[in-house]
């Protein structure tokens, strides 16, 4: 059982980061601690399960990983799922050979997204959905580069910003009210 209580009280909340009027929920008190680290990871893989043998998700063959916290768990998740890991980076030209580059609109202004071209089912991992401004060009991104975007995950969700993706996604913290 998802216990938001405990995720919550080890996330740090910071107002007016990275610009005023942005809270910024940061993760990192939980991937410093081993042990919250691993349940976290748990209930990531319970969840995306769930979504699996629901068919909430398609089955897919990587883990499309957005630059840079969203490499730090979806690693462990592709590695403990047995899937491929494609790297979604936000600096231009840290990729090599054919790639396929897009720029998005974040909750505090405009960024790049670039992966090298492939195919196949791709499911989205980033730390949070806010806006869904990255999850949109991550799936723009990987569209243009032959994959297929066919779900999104992430363990934090701003639902106070009304966040709308094409795909299906999942989450298992929420923030309800800013």
């Amino acid at each position: 059982m998802i216990n938001e209580g405990l995720y919550k009280s080890k996330i740090e909340e910071h107002n007016n980061f990275p610009i005023d009027g942005v809270r910024y929920y940061d993760l990192n008190p939980l991937y410093k601690n081993p042990h919250f680290r691993s349940i976290l990871v748990d209930d990531c893989l319970e969840t995306i399960k769930d979504g699996i043998s629901t068919e909430i998700f398609p089955s897919f063959d990587y883990i499309a990983v957005v630059e840079s916290r969203g490499f730090i768990l979806g690693s462990i998740l592709a590695d403990k799922l047995d899937r491929g890991l494609v790297l979604l980076r936000s600096k231009p030209g840290r990729l090599p050979g054919d790639t396929s580059k897009v720029t998005h609109t974040l909750e505090y202004g405009d960024a790049q997204m670039e992966c090298q071209k492939g195919f196949g089912k791709t499911l989205i991992f980033d730390d949070v959905l806010a806006t869904g401004g990255t999850a949109k060009g991550a799936i723009e991104c990987l569209t243009n580069g032959g994959y297929n975007p066919v779900g999104a995950f992430f363990p934090v969700e701003l639902d106070y910003l009304k966040p709308e993706l094409p795909i299906p996604y999942a989450s298992i913290i929420q923030y309800g009210e800013k």
